[in-house]
């Protein structure tokens, strides 16, 4: 079993528009609701690729209520943890003709000493009844980035594979002390929150970065190229997988698929090389798609076929 973590899950309210302009009226064609957080995009993948997976996240208020019933309608199982205080974000998707989507996205709730002492408790006690653990997000307001970071190397173990896949001082609390863990993260985030400065780093740089946290512990890094697929950066060696061009109608949720993908992949048994051109397949996908990590498992196969395959070193 897969556990996915969302630290601040989200509604997703999903509209669907022909265009958009700045300071104009628009109508949606379309609008959805869904229960939402990269987390929670990981475990809606993950469950479509055949994985038996269970997502939690800290929730609060009415509009947290609407997580659950919107997860329990999609199927997702879950065993959610309930803050004293505070109400669950909403985030708004944009879908609009011939661009990516546009996103906005609240911070979400304030979490109290407290609850993030009972979420962690809380996420430990889950962690020991599966095989992998994904954290995927940001983190809310309150949630201490090195407590996090904590948390994440005392799950990872010889027989569970723990993926980080957050940002900003969250990453940079794992990327100090990685040990044990399988580090996603998209090339500028690793290269800054390495505290490399480059507007565009270079594919070697990435490498030696990679290759430097490798160094620190980390079990596995893996690091997402956008078009030009992603990097898997092992003792082994390292690999690129590159897709074949989609007609794009969002990439949000792609990382999540692409995560979710080489997830279940390695719990299969399959080798780091097939497991990145699983989640890259599963990641173009997605961006095919209006609703974050959810794709078809036939368009997953045929990406497959086409996924260019390198080894670097």
């Amino acid at each position: 079993m897969l556990l996915t973590i969302a630290p601040n899950p989200t509604i997703d309210r999903i509209l669907n528009v022909p265009y958009m302009t700045v300071g104009q009226v628009h109508r949606a064609a379309e609008v959805r609701l869904v229960a939402a957080g990269k987390g929670l995009n990981v475990a809606r993948a993950a469950r479509t690729l055949g994985c038996q997976v269970l997502a939690t996240g800290p929730l609060g208020g009415r509009s947290g209520q609407i997580v659950v019933d919107l997860a329990q309608t999609e199927g997702l199982l879950t065993d959610w943890y309930w803050l004293r205080s505070g109400d669950t974000r909403t985030c708004l998707l944009i879908n609009h003709a011939d661009k990516d989507a546009t996103v906005i996205n609240e911070p979400g709730p304030t979490v109290s000493k407290e609850d993030w002492e009972g979420l962690a408790t809380h996420i430990s006690r889950l962690g020991q009844r599966v095989r992998a653990i994904a954290f995927a997000g940001s983190l809310p307001p309150g949630i201490p980035p090195d407590s996090f970071a904590e948390l994440t190397r005392s799950l990872a173990a010889a027989n569970r594979a723990v993926y980080v896949d957050t940002s900003v001082d969250a990453l940079r609390a794992i990327l100090a002390d990685p040990r044990g863990i399988c580090i996603k993260v998209n090339q500028l985030e690793l290269v800054t929150g390495f505290g490399v400065t480059a507007r565009a780093p270079s594919t070697a740089q990435t490498i030696d970065t990679g290759k430097a946290l490798l160094s620190r512990g980390a079990e596995l890094v893996v690091v997402t190229l956008g078009r030009e697929g992603a990097l898997a950066i092992t003792l082994q060696g390292t690999w690129q997988a590159t897709p074949p061009p989609v007609e794009i109608v969002s990439t949000v949720g792609s990382g999540d698929s692409m995560l979710a993908g080489l997830a279940v992949a390695r719990l299969e048994g399959q080798a780091i090389e097939a497991a990145l051109a699983f989640g890259v397949a599963c990641g173009s996908a997605n961006a095919m798609s209006g609703v974050p990590g959810q794709f078809e498992q036939e368009q997953v196969e045929a990406l497959l076929r086409q996924i260019a395959f390198t080894q670097l070193d």
